[in-house]
């Protein structure tokens, strides 16, 4: 039995609960930050940069371009769409994006699209998971 009053006992044993609580509140922020950075490093570039990038290994990228209407076409074995990305600036520089998952209203030849992926410069093609389309509409000056 311990010579220390049951208040002091409890006092002590509340401080460990505490410090306990504390740390493991610490390490899971630590660990969501920790992740967080590792898997949100991704570069914006344009498709005449991505196509210039090293063979090496797949990247993480974002590209922003217009859909050519050529080889534009729905993936038959699930939701998405294959299509061509052309350079804003330079229409002779495209690569194939693979998009899986539900495609915007607003995607059609023409667009001006923003695909986040893995781009593969050894194929020139890129496996896209984000597809954002702009709306030029909400964006123009309208006309009196």
């Amino acid at each position: 039995m311990s010579t220390l009053p049951k208040n002091k006992m409890a006092r002590k044993n509340s401080k460990k609960l505490y410090l306990g609580a504390l740390l493991l509140i610490v390490a899971g922020l630590a660990w969501l930050a920790v992740s967080g950075f590792r898997g949100g490093t991704v570069y914006f570039i344009d498709v005449a940069e991505a196509l210039a990038l090293p063979a090496d290994k797949p990247q993480a990228v974002r590209l922003f371009g217009k859909v050519r209407g050529e080889g534009l076409s729905r993936l038959q074995d699930r939701v998405g769409v294959r299509f061509q990305l052309e350079d804003k600036n330079l229409a002779d520089k495209a690569l194939w994006i693979t998009y899986s998952g539900a495609v915007p209203e607003a995607f059609a030849p023409g667009a001006e699209v923003i695909v986040e992926g893995w781009y593969r410069s050894d194929q020139e093609t890129m496996d896209a998971g984000k597809l954002m389309t702009q709306c030029p509409s909400k964006y123009e000056k309208k006309e009196d």
